[in-house]
């Protein structure tokens, strides 16, 4: 049995996605928006070299192997050793275009040529059946399509030979087993349960020797065509050139905080910068995850906008210079919240309705607020007035419809933030604090006349610190629940408690007691599984 495939890199252009595992095998494929749709099922990259044939891990048995970003290029670098062959792999997403591109170096120390096989099997727009693969050889390239989403799988030099087929069905594993005996059996176009595997050959002779793999994804045949030509005229060593400039060239103008860390944690630091940026959409939706592996464990993935984890993201992207961003999650925002006032509990990239557990209005009241507090806290790093009063509908009418969640400091329930609980939570009462502040900031920045939401936000801390009043520390208001509570820590972050206060002091020392590990950091709460 092997070992199951673990996301370890991420490249993106804000509608092209993939997912490497640290073999350097794709894992994800999402297009064309970031986290919507995952479009592969299954990507294998097999070695064969004289008598030799092995698949690379997890596949087969460990390898040796490394992986990492190389500096500032937005490039993910991974080096293996297979069964004497030497390989090395250079992938970017180019920026503009809807490109990965791969180079490849090969080295064998004997003269027997060296194929890599790259086995194709997609899952199309999330559902197998219906799928055409056909092998063009006028652009050398195979192209698997349905409906409306196209993606060619090319290389220089030209693939040297290529097969489609079927899996998953008559009893058929995959048509990857044509290529164990180093000769596929060609075969030019496949449909239904289509899959496909490409052999490019490479002569090392003791040397290493470069190539390359690539995909174009388009909404027609015509623009992965037309793609595949502008890649053809210019070279894909220039295309990955331009990718890796303009990646330099945007970490160059980046906050460089790291200089003040360790050479691992600036490194880390710089890497972060990288993902959070590709986890933002083009049209601004910002996922919780790319990972898509627990779809198959529970019928659902972290492929959807939540407000209040993306708020959090969108505060770094704050602090990170990069809150251009922001604008565009902000965009989004206003694009789908409801008429009511209030968002939706979690959207999928496109904006359409998430997949949801909550019952009907399908709200958690803290994450209306994190979209306020997020137009605040981009204020703040921008001072842009402009775009204040262009969100000023948004922040109004969100405002108004926590405000007539509140009676005498007490909140509607809703759901929690650990989406488990239908009450009022003290995370919750916290956020509507202080989202009800932040709006009341920004009217105030606009000279518009105060509605009242400062007023409320106190009446429902001065209730939160009353729950507080005989000692305890609840995680519920609306019920006897002490258990200690992560996320109660936001009360001191957020300033509702002042963290010099002996009730900071007391709240942190409880979550770091009951929750700490000693491995670092904490639990979510007490009792969590």
């Amino acid at each position: 049995m092997f070992s199951p495939r673990r996301p370890n890199a991420l490249l993106g252009n804000g509608k092209l996605m993939i997912i490497l595992d640290d073999y350097g095998n794709l894992l994800h494929l999402y297009y064309p928006h970031v986290g919507m749709w995952q479009h592969l099922e299954q990507f294998r990259l097999g070695v064969h070299h004289g008598p030799f044939f092995r698949w690379i891990p997890p596949y087969s048995d460990d390898t040796p192997h490394t992986q990492s970003y190389t500096d500032d290029t937005g490039e993910a670098n991974t080096r293996l050793e297979v069964n004497g062959v030497g390989l090395e792999f250079y992938d970017v997403i180019h920026p503009a275009l809807d490109v990965f591109i791969r180079r490849i170096r090969v080295r064998a120390l004997d003269e027997s040529p060296v194929k890599l096989y790259f086995y194709h099997r997609l899952n199309i727009a999330e559902t197998q059946f219906g799928e055409t693969v056909f092998h063009d050889p006028d652009v050398s390239g195979l192209i698997h399509f349905k409906n409306s989403y196209f993606f060619m799988f090319g290389s220089q030099p030209s693939f040297s030979s290529c097969a489609c087929g079927e899996h998953s069905v008559k009893g058929l594993s995959g048509t990857y087993v044509d290529a164990e005996d180093g000769r596929l059996l060609s075969s030019d176009v496949s449909h239904g349960s289509a899959d496909s595997v490409a052999e490019l050959t490479f002569n090392p002779n003791g040397d290493w020797v470069e190539g390359y793999y690539y995909i174009v994804a388009g909404r027609s045949l015509e623009e992965v065509y037309s793609l595949n030509q502008y890649l053809s005229s210019k070279g894909l060593r220039k295309a990955m050139s331009e990718a890796s400039s303009f990646w330099s060239s945007w970490f160059a103008h980046k906050p460089r905080v790291d200089r003040q860390l360790d050479g691992q944690l600036g490194s880390v630091y710089r890497s972060s910068l990288y993902v959070l940026k590709n986890c933002v959409d083009v049209d601004g939706s910002i996922i919780a995850s790319p990972d898509a592996a627990n779809l198959k464990l529970s019928g659902d993935s972290y492929n959807y906008c939540w407000w209040r984890d993306a708020s959090y993201v969108a505060v770094a992207l704050n602090e990170t210079g990069m809150s251009q961003l922001t604008l565009k999650f902000l965009r989004f925002a206003v694009r789908n919240q409801l008429k009511e006032g209030y968002f939706y509990h979690r959207h999928s990239p496109d904006g359409s309705w998430g997949s949801t557990w909550h019952r009907k209005p399908f709200i958690q009241l803290d994450q209306t607020c994190s979209v306020i507090y997020t137009l605040y806290n981009y204020y703040l790093h921008t001072d842009d007035v402009s775009s204040l009063l262009e969100f000023w509908p948004m922040v109004k009418s969100a405002a108004n419809y926590v405000s007539s969640q509140i009676k005498d400091g007490w909140l509607t329930p809703s759901y929690d933030l650990w989406e488990e609980n239908y009450g009022v939570h003290v995370y919750t009462a916290c956020m509507v604090w202080h989202g009800l502040l932040s709006a009341e900031k920004i009217g105030d920045v606009l000279g518009k006349e105060r509605r009242g939401w400062s007023q409320l936000a106190e009446s429902v801390r001065s209730r939160l610190l009353e729950s507080m009043s005989d000692g305890s520390l609840p995680r519920m208001l609306d019920r006897d629940d002490k258990r200690a509570d992560s996320s109660m820590l936001m009360l001191v972050n957020t300033g509702l408690i002042h963290p010099s206060t002996e009730l900071a002091h007391k709240l942190v020392g409880y979550v770091e007691s009951k929750l700490g590990k000693k491995s670092g950091g904490v639990a979510l709460y007490q009792g969590n599984s």
